[in-house]
């Protein structure tokens, strides 16, 4: 906090975000918030990026529709995706996208499904609905690539997505009360996001259903102790303060998780279990067990094939209710 209040502060001083920065997964248990190859090589892209606004050589370009895709009048379904690294999509890259089965064809851009973004607490936004695209600020992509081109298949209806994230969040801070850590209160911020894509399609002239939230769990909330044990209520109360907040008490919500962390230091918490019981007790909220993902070299953060299976998984589970 006292460093980005000298970077606001001073003119010729600016604070680097780096919580949406790849980290190291040791073992034991939980995320180890320092770098390894990738998140120094990261690192210094801030650092670079940082240095060419200042200089107003900053190659921000845009790809916002050339043409609106859906006709006034016409309703849309709105999916709006959400979480932290792995709905972020951290370690997933276009580079070995276009090497898997298919995967081109996700690279292409979809003017046909309008996109917006805030990715890494804001780190980098859409300034306005573009086709739907790889879009992280490191060659990445995230689930939504697959879960609108499984939509798509199915669908004869016009969709638009939309997706909030914050890689360094814990679902803590994505609860109305927050955490201590003040400038990672999520909820306020998702919320603003999530009325003003719907404004923004209402401005359109289009009708909006807001298709549902599929908020993707944190990976320190499947893997540390005390984040790991308290997860499943925090969810539960970020749930059901966001219908009130939208004033839609059926709103449904997807919750994904992928498996937890097994170790014996963790293991006695069966946040699985508690999860699914939340679930059982709320018609409108879809327990996702995203646990048949390809095999994974890390234990927390998902690569280009999982975070591929993730999307295709959160789709199928909307698909079987509807």
């Amino acid at each position: 906090v006292g460093e980005k209040v000298v970077g606001g502060a001073d003119p010729l001083a600016e604070y680097i975000p780096t919580s949406h920065v790849g980290v190291e997964i040791g073992g034991g248990v939980g995320l180890h918030y320092h770098y390894g190859t990738l998140g120094q090589l990261e690192h210094g892209i801030n650092y670079a990026d940082a240095y060419l606004r200042s200089i107003g050589e900053a190659d921000e370009p845009t790809a916002s529709l050339k043409r609106w895709p859906h006709r006034r009048g016409e309703r849309v379904s709105l999916f709006i995706l959400a979480g932290h690294r792995n709905m972020e999509g951290e370690r997933a890259f276009i580079q070995e996208l276009g090497e898997l089965e298919g995967g081109r064809s996700l690279l292409e851009p979809q003017p046909g499904i309008p996109f917006r973004y805030s990715l890494g607490g804001g780190y980098r936004t859409s300034s306005s609905w573009e086709p739907l695209a790889p879009a992280g600020y490191y060659d990445t992509f995230g689930p939504e690539l697959s879960f609108g081109a499984t939509l798509a298949g199915e669908l004869e209806g016009s969709i638009a997505i939309a997706k909030f994230t914050h890689s360094g969040s814990q679902i803590i801070d994505w609860s109305p009360e927050g955490s201590m850590a003040e400038s990672r209160h999520i909820y306020p911020a998702f919320l603003d996001f999530v009325r003003e894509a719907v404004a923004e399609l209402e401005g359109k002239g289009n009708d909006v259903d807001l298709a549902g939230i599929f908020y993707h769990v944190g990976e320190n909330d499947m893997s540390w102790g005390p984040f790991r044990r308290g997860a499943a209520e925090r969810m539960q109360t970020l749930v059901n303060a966001s219908r009130e907040s939208l004033d839609l008490p059926e709103l449904k919500w997807f919750v994904s998780q992928q498996p937890p962390t097994d170790d014996k230091g963790v293991n006695e918490i069966d946040v699985t279990s508690m999860i699914a019981e939340v679930a059982a007790s709320d018609p409108h909220l879809i327990h996702v067990k995203a646990f048949d993902l390809p095999p994974q070299e890390k234990k927390l953060v998902l690569d280009t094939p999982g975070v591929i299976a993730l999307g295709e998984e959160l789709a199928k589970s909307w698909l079987k209710e509807n």
